[in-house]
């Protein structure tokens, strides 16, 4: 009988241990309960749920990115699956942010890169995936929690939002850049010109 309690403890213990559900950050993409997949396009998909404008400050790029996947992964995967990040290697936040989810999630040395390439119509690009099996799943989310209290999700928000206005990133000081008063151009003709 103490034997049998025994395997039923040992077996709730690998349940609760193996992820109870399939994770996918692409709702209609078919995957198991052994995967934690964010690709492909990890950051176009993230860029396509909030605005991350290419004029914002290559550090709240890698910010929202980082910010966007871990909250996925530490709410809807487990320790022990497979992760999946899928980038775009002509542009320059993707590596930074997708290493910064791997090493954050998994541990570094059990990180896994290969590289690719993939096609827009005429245009072909360079990828590339990392695959690592899921151990720092408690770490990532103490680690989001204290950058929440440091720099909300919210006001990184609303800097990229005020960067796509103002066509630079927010966190830029400093006066716009120099205007030529001199020039003639359809605003001078209808508007009378900037310089006034």
């Amino acid at each position: 009988m103490l034997r049998k309690g025994v395997l039923l403890f040992g077996l709730a213990a690998i349940c609760n241990v193996m992820p109870a559900q399939a994770a996918s950050l692409r709702p209609s993409k078919t995957t198991d309960s052994s995967v934690c997949d964010l690709g492909p396009n990890t950051t176009r998909f993230l860029g396509s749920q909030v605005l991350i404008p290419a004029a914002a400050s290559s550090k709240d790029k890698v910010d929202a990115y980082v910010r966007l996947a871990g909250l996925f992964i530490t709410e809807r995967c487990a320790n022990g699956q497979l992760l999946i990040v899928h980038g775009n290697s002509d542009v320059e936040s993707d590596r930074p942010a997708l290493e910064e989810v791997a090493n954050s999630s998994c541990r570094v040395a059990d990180i896994k890169q290969s590289e690719g390439q993939a096609s827009d119509g005429p245009y072909t690009y360079g990828t590339f995936e990392f695959r690592c099996s899921i151990t720092k799943l408690d770490e990532f989310k103490a680690k989001l929690k204290m950058v929440e209290a440091h720099d909300p999700l919210e006001s990184l928000k609303g800097r990229l939002a005020a960067s796509a206005r103002s066509g630079r990133p927010a966190d830029t000081k400093g006066p716009s850049p120099e205007k030529d008063c001199q020039k003639v151009t359809l605003g001078t003709l209808v508007k009378g010109g900037n310089c006034k």
